[in-house]
């Protein structure tokens, strides 16, 4: 159904066609897949053993499976709420209270003198105008205390009650205060004062007595933080196997807390979590596409190898999501650094490193712990730096000792600055970062081995497979057309040497040299050197015999289809030739008079793409343009290799490839110093000369 849907439906055709030629569209694909896929993966929550709430019974009891040590932040807020009770309040004095008091006295005084000097009226009448005086309230029998004075005794009072009221406020009146500061007023009037004196005096006093010291809300509120900012963190140790909620128990904050740091709490939704994490799985992905298509053409334009990256980056996520749910044990024994090593041989250093860094940000965000994001790349990194060309086992054990040794180092790093001291909970750390080494290197070898077959992508160990002799469709080659099968090898020895000095792969350019004429099994006797006696060729018309040379092509790419050739040597069955003329056969009609049409004789192609076809189509051709040679000295075959490949350059067959003009001119001293090699003049050695003793005379 999929199939039919590709082939018929436009749309679909148009789609997939613009993923594959648009920049735009392919980045925007890969952000979509790759986002909503570890968005997902980020979003399923993780497994939990309880949803324990404070307040909730447990309905059994959990024990702590590894020993963990964290900051308490009920019992810190605990302690900080202490340290800000225990501050006292800060108060500020209002000097016009005082002195607005002052003033008040100062005034009552003044008309109670008038008041008490008014001969015109009688004693009853000063008592009652007394009473009556706005400064002060005066009862009735204070009135008449300080109309029976004498006028000595008023001036006393007129003139003393400043004193007391000064000594009053000096030492501050809080309002707390204020009943027991005007109970006290009496006590500071001078002991000389007679009675009616001083309850005058005490009257006056207590009515001009007020609150002059207020709360200071901004340096009581300081205060009060400074206090709260100087408590250490209550940090909680949690040893492995204690019993953190027994069955029954009504759960507190505490409990909560101590599931929570050993990853054994699930506290229901987060929207506003949730979204955040849609919002990081699209950047990590955007940011990721824009790396992979700058840095990392070879692995981008792949739609195989893009898939293959973005299971690997979906696989992290999710094994991040799975154990690192409040930074558990169980994370340090995970293989993190097998996608890096995998997808550094299959798809290629630089995506294998963006893919891992990209992975361990998505652990980072789910832990919230800087540990494991180093723990989960720094150790990757150096198994990739130890797996190079990954081409035997050896290099994967290398790169398992490289990814343990990273591993404790990063364990022992964060132990160090951090200064835990749970013995236990250390050794349990090591212990899985050793696991995680060696399972890494592991998994990496067989996920290599395992994926580079579902995926089509030609791995070490298949190529070196392929190029062993005993290969069943070498064998053929070899007994079927010898002649080709010895070419072959001559054209992988030259390729390979080019692959070596231009930076190119030179296991595939070899493999794919033993493998680019297979088809010529199919009728080796239309092909000269395979021939024996007479060439077939001669009675037939030019134009039949160039179709039957390049139908070995065809023939090829069904033995490739048969025998599940990889896609990279594939390449070089149709690549070898591209789209050039088959001059031979056209030269001998143009001989003819038959003025040949040039594309009639041209072979199907497609033209080489890759960087080790284009050296395979050199190489061809330039070992069989040598070997027609009459006389192979350094002149003559560096003057064939110079035409050779300078045709193919100018009949634009290496248009499609990566070869630059500098790889060609390395390419040309790599095959020449190796022909030379081949070719180089021997020594004349004379035919043996054998003395012959004449026999003896019988006697």
């Amino acid at each position: 159904m999929i199939r039919r849907l590709q082939v018929s439906d436009p749309r679909f055709a148009r789609l997939r066609a613009s993923i594959r030629t648009e920049p735009r569209a392919r980045v925007g694909v890969f952000v979509v897949i790759a986002g909503v896929l570890t968005a997902i993966a980020l979003l399923i929550a993780p497994p939990a053993t309880v949803t324990y709430s404070v307040g909730a019974v447990a309905d059994r009891a959990i024990r702590a499976p590894r020993s963990v040590s964290f900051i308490s932040e009920s019992l810190t807020e605990a302690e900080r709420n202490k340290a800000e009770a225990a501050v006292p309040k800060q108060f500020t004095t209002d000097a016009t209270i005082i002195a607005n008091a002052s003033t008040r006295i100062a005034s009552a005084t003044s008309a109670i003198g008038r008041i008490r000097a008014d001969a015109a009226e009688a004693r009853d009448q000063k008592i009652t105008a007394l009473t009556r005086v706005p400064e002060v309230a005066l009862t009735p029998a204070i009135a008449t205390d300080i109309v029976d004075m004498t006028q000595p005794e008023w001036d006393q009072v007129a003139a003393g009650l400043e004193g007391p009221l000064r000594t009053l406020y000096a030492q501050g009146i809080r309002a707390e205060q204020l009943d027991a500061v005007r109970a006290d007023a009496l006590k500071s009037l001078p002991a000389g004062w007679t009675d009616r004196q001083k309850r005058a005096g005490t009257e006056i006093l207590k009515q001009n007595l007020n609150v002059n010291m207020k709360v200071d809300q901004l340096s009581t509120s300081l205060a009060q933080q400074d206090a709260r900012n100087g408590v250490t963190p209550v940090q909680v140790q949690v040893t492995a196997g204690e019993v953190v909620v027994r069955d029954g128990d009504v759960v507190t904050t505490l409990q909560v807390e101590k599931l929570r740091a050993l990853g054994l709490a699930n506290e229901g939704n987060d929207w506003r979590g949730a979204i955040g994490l849609l919002i990081w799985a699209g950047l990590i992905a955007g940011v990721l596409a824009l790396f992979l298509e700058r840095y990392a053409p070879e692995a981008w334009l792949e739609d195989r190898k893009m898939i293959l990256v973005i299971l690997s980056l979906v696989a992290l996520t999710a094994a991040g999501r799975s154990l690192a749910p409040g930074h558990t044990i169980a994370v340090y024994f995970a293989p993190f650094a097998a996608i890096a090593m995998m997808l550094t041989v299959l798809v290629g250093g630089r995506t294998a490193l963006a893919t891992q860094i990209a992975g361990a940000l998505h652990v980072g965000i789910m832990s919230s712990q800087v540990e494991l994001v180093a723990y989960v790349l720094v150790p990757a990194l150096l198994g990739m730096a130890a797996l190079r060309r990954a081409t035997t086992a050896r290099e994967f054990a290398i790169g398992a000792v490289a990814v343990a040794a990273g591993a404790v180092g990063v364990i022992l790093s964060f132990v160090l600055v951090n200064r835990a001291a749970d013995p236990l909970g250390i050794a349990q750390l090591l212990s899985g970062a050793l696991v995680s080494g060696f399972g890494s290197g592991l998994l990496a070898f067989a996920g290599m081995a395992i994926l580079g077959h579902v995926f089509g992508i030609s791995t070490v160990f298949e190529l070196r497979e392929l190029g062993d002799p005993n290969h069943p469709l070498l064998r053929q080659l070899l007994l079927r057309t010898p002649g080709t099968y010895h070419h072959s090898l001559l054209v992988g020895n030259l390729a390979e040497r080019a692959a070596e000095v231009i930076g190119a792969d030179p296991l595939v350019a070899r493999v794919g040299a033993y493998y680019h004429d297979i088809g010529k099994m199919r009728n080796p006797t239309a092909f000269i050197e395979n021939q024996t006696g007479q060439n077939p060729h001669d009675e037939l018309d030019p134009l039949v015999s160039a179709g039957i040379v390049a139908a070995h092509i065809k023939d090829g790419l069904a033995l490739a289809d048969r025998y599940r050739l990889p896609e990279r040597i594939r390449e070089m069955i149709p690549g070898h030739h591209g789209t050039s003329v088959v001059r031979y056969f056209f030269q001998i009609a143009q001989q003819r008079g038959q003025a040949p049409d040039e594309r009639s004789f041209r072979y199907p192609g497609p033209r080489p793409h890759s960087k080790e076809a284009g050296i395979v189509m050199l190489a061809d051709g330039t070992e069989a343009s040598v070997r027609s040679l009459s006389e192979k000295n350094p002149e003559s075959i560096r003057g064939m290799v110079d035409r050779i490949i300078d045709e193919r350059v100018a009949d634009g067959q290496l248009d499609e490839c990566d070869l630059t003009f500098r790889d060609v001119e390395r390419i040309k001293d790599a095959f020449c110093e190796l022909l030379l090699g081949v070719y180089h003049e021997r020594i004349p050695y004379p035919e043996d000369r054998i003395t012959r003793i004449k026999p003896a005379a019988s006697g």
